[in-house]
């Protein structure tokens, strides 16, 4: 797809989250150099081109009362699909891929395996806190003799992924705007109208002028007193943004590392402010260090290349002051899809 200036910063926008107004699409194209009509038609086209997975509302899952983990399993290649199938299978997993380090790439390169074995089935998992334990143990119990071994974020330094495609060539923007460093925030506690309305938003909603009246109507709500509320939401942490959700691969940013650093304790912090102040991170975290998989830093990069995702690992290692660490790569996608609350 061929995009000019005014499109390729629309896009941007469009990911980052439209304003919580009336006519949201308007305002997003005069900010763009754009008309209301030929923001509505990006979006569209992307929908109709594959490269667009959905359009919502994105919840932070701890507000709402979730817990998740990333879970490392270490699978022999010949029961690989199988037990893929099986993790995938799970309502609550997310995210689930291949990592390793591809045959095409010298395995002597900054990041690479180096001659050690590193787990190579990886996925997200996350269910209602009082449920998430129980919902593991299922799991566990559905990929014996397979072990799962569970890697929870203990501190979050950045995350939501935006795509520029102005910059494509060379590396993945994100949004300038850090989140704060953080633990674990409190959940609050929603009604039962309130969960149906995160189930609504939470959808692949329709991409039309007065995006929220359909959806206030839908509600039970006014259009204003829907707004009021998303503001609210919104200002407490509990909604990050309603925006589009692309598909990296289709959109040409096909090479998905995990970069991994083994960064003594003292360290992590700054470290991990380093790390995420790269525009090329879109997600940083501080997990625990294991025997298994001994590193506490973890960040997730995106090139067109697995080359190139090798070269920008080697480089933001270099330049956030750090030594050694792991690059394992995403060969095969088992699973991407949003979590479904309540």
């Amino acid at each position: 797809m061929a995009w000019d200036e005014q499109e390729a910063e629309a896009l941007v926008a469009l990911q980052r989250g439209i304003g919580l107004t009336e006519r949201p699409f308007a305002r997003l194209g005069a900010s763009c150099g754009l008309s209301e009509e030929a923001v509505l038609a990006l979006a569209q086209r992307l929908f109709a081109a594959g490269e667009a997975r959905r359009f919502g509302a994105v919840f932070d899952s701890r507000r709402l009362g979730y817990s998740s983990a990333l879970c490392a399993m270490t699978v022999p290649r010949v029961r690989m699909s199988e037990i893929a199938a099986k993790v995938a299978g799970v309502k609550g997993v997310t995210h689930a891929y291949e990592r390793g380090w591809p045959a095409g790439l010298p395995s002597d390169l900054p990041g690479g395996p180096g001659g050690k074995s590193w787990p190579n089935l990886w996925f997200t998992l996350a269910a209602p806190s009082a449920e998430f334990a129980a919902e593991l143990e299922r799991l566990r119990a559905e990929c014996r003799p397979f072990a799962i071994h569970e890697l929870p974020a203990t501190r979050r330094f950045k995350i939501d992924v935006v795509f520029d495609v102005r910059t494509r060539d060379r590396d993945e923007r994100v949004e300038r705007r850090l989140p704060p460093v953080n633990e674990r925030p409190q959940g609050v506690e929603l009604t039962a109208e309130e969960k149906g309305l995160v189930r609504l938003l939470q959808g692949n909603l329709p991409v039309c002028p007065q995006f929220f009246a359909p959806l206030a109507a839908q509600a039970g709500m006014s259009e204003p007193a829907l707004l009021e509320k998303l503001r609210a939401w919104q200002a407490s942490g509990v909604l990050r943004r309603i925006g589009l959700l692309l598909r990296h691969r289709e959109m040409g940013f096909k090479a998905n590392g995990m970069c991994c650093w083994d960064v003594p304790e003292a360290e992590v912090l700054e470290s991990g402010r380093r790390v995420a102040a790269f525009p090329e991170v879109t997600h940083c975290y501080e997990r625990p260090r294991v025997d298994l998989f001994p590193f506490r830093l973890y960040a997730m990069i995106h090139t067109p290349t697995w080359l190139g995702t090798q070269q920008l690992f080697a480089r933001i290692t270099r330049e956030a002051g750090m030594s050694g660490g792991q690059l394992l790569l995403s060969l095969t996608e088992f699973k991407k899809t949003s979590m479904q609350f309540f």
